[in-house]
C-alpha cells in the first residue's frame, strides 16, 4: 500500500501541473476580459492582473508599481515604477515577465497611457522642470514633448483614432481638462469650473470623456459629451470617487470609491445608472485598466 502511494503521488502532481499548464494556455488562446489594478494588499502598492473570465491571477509584486494601462494586443502592460527618488515609466511583458524602463531621470514620471494602435505610450512628467505630456515608443525611443506648459498637465488619456489626448491641467484659473491634437499640436480648453476636473478617460465610441469632479460638493464622477460640451453626473455620492475607466464594451464606467478610508472598485452602468461593487482586492484598490480581447 505505502509502495503504491509512493508511485501515485508522483503521477497525481504531475497531472495537476499539466492541468495548470493547460488552464493557462487556454486562458492565454481563448478570449478573455482582463483588468489590471493597484492594491495595498501587503500594505505596498502590488499590481495584480486577472483573467476575469478564466479564473487567472497574477501578482507583480517585485517592484512598487501602480497605474497600469495595457498594451492593444493584452501581452503588456505600461506601468508606473516608485524609486527612491522620482519614479520612471517601465513596460512589464506578461508573458516572459522581463521588464523595460522606458525613462530613466531623477524625476517625476507617471500616468501611462497606451495608444489604441499600440505605437506610443503617452505619460506625465516634470523631467524638464515644469509638469507636461509626454509620448514614447514602447521600446523606450522617439520620446517627444507635447505640451510646453510652466503649469502641472497630468493624466493623458488617448482618443480611440490615436488623433489626440486629453489631459488635466491648472493652466488656466483652476484643474481643467483640456485636448491636444498631435498633428497640429493645438490644444483646446474642455471644462471650466471652479472645481477640479481631473483624471479624463476617452470612451470607446470617441464621443464622450469621463471624468472626476468636486462640482457637487465630495468628488463624483462625471460625463462630458463631445459633440454638446454638456456635462451631466454620472455618479453623486458624499464619498470620494476617483479615477474612471471606461469598459472595453463602453457600457459602463468603473472608479475607485473610499469608504471608510478604504478604497473599493465600483461599476456603473451609462444608461441604467445602476451601481455595483467589483469584488477586486481584499484591501485597498484602485486605479484599474481594462483589456478585452
Amino acid at each position: 500500500m505505502r509502495r503504491s502511494l509512493l508511485v501515485l503521488f508522483p503521477l497525481l502532481f504531475a497531472l495537476i501541473l499539466v492541468l495548470l499548464l493547460l488552464r493557462q494556455l487556454l486562458g492565454a488562446a481563448l478570449p478573455s476580459t482582463m483588468v489590471a489594478y493597484m492594491t495595498l494588499e501587503t500594505g505596498l502598492p502590488v499590481v495584480i492582473v486577472e483573467d476575469l473570465d478564466h479564473g487567472l491571477r497574477k501578482r507583480l509584486d517585485f517592484d512598487f508599481f501602480t497605474d497600469p494601462s495595457f498594451s492593444p494586443d493584452g501581452a503588456r502592460l505600461a506601468l508606473t515604477s516608485y524609486l527612491r527618488f522620482g519614479s520612471d515609466i517601465v513596460v512589464h511583458d506578461l508573458t516572459s515577465g522581463a521588464t523595460l524602463r522606458l525613462t530613466e531621470s531623477v524625476a517625476i514620471a507617471e500616468s501611462p497611457a497606451w495608444s489604441r494602435d499600440g505605437a506610443w505610450i503617452a505619460f506625465a512628467s516634470n523631467r524638464e522642470g515644469d509638469n507636461n505630456i509626454y509620448i514614447i515608443r514602447p521600446d523606450g525611443s522617439d520620446k517627444q514633448r507635447v505640451t510646453a506648459s510652466s503649469a502641472g498637465d497630468r493624466e493623458p488619456a488617448w482618443s480611440p483614432d490615436g488623433a489626440s489626448l486629453v489631459f488635466s491641467s491648472n493652466r488656466g484659473d483652476g484643474w481643467d481638462l483640456y485636448r491636444i491634437d498631435l498633428a497640429t499640436r493645438e490644444v483646446s480648453q474642455l471644462t471650466s469650473h471652479r472645481a477640479p476636473d481631473t483624471s479624463p478617460d476617452w470612451s470607446p465610441d470617441g464621443r464622450r470623456i469621463v471624468f472626476a469632479s468636486g462640482r457637487d460638493g465630495a468628488s463624483a464622477i462625471y460625463l462630458l459629451a463631445l459633440e454638446t460640451n454638456e456635462v451631466t453626473p454620472l455618479v453623486i455620492d458624499a464619498r470620494y470617487d476617483s479615477l474612471p475607466k471606461w469598459t472595453p464594451d463602453g457600457r459602463a464606467v468603473t472608479f475607485a470609491r473610499s469608504i471608510d478610508g478604504v478604497s473599493r472598485i465600483m461599476r456603473v452602468d451609462v444608461a441604467t445608472g445602476e451601481l455595483a461593487r467589483l469584488l477586486l482586492g481584499e484591501d485597498d484598490a484602485d486605479s484599474l485598466a481594462w483589456w478585452r480581447g
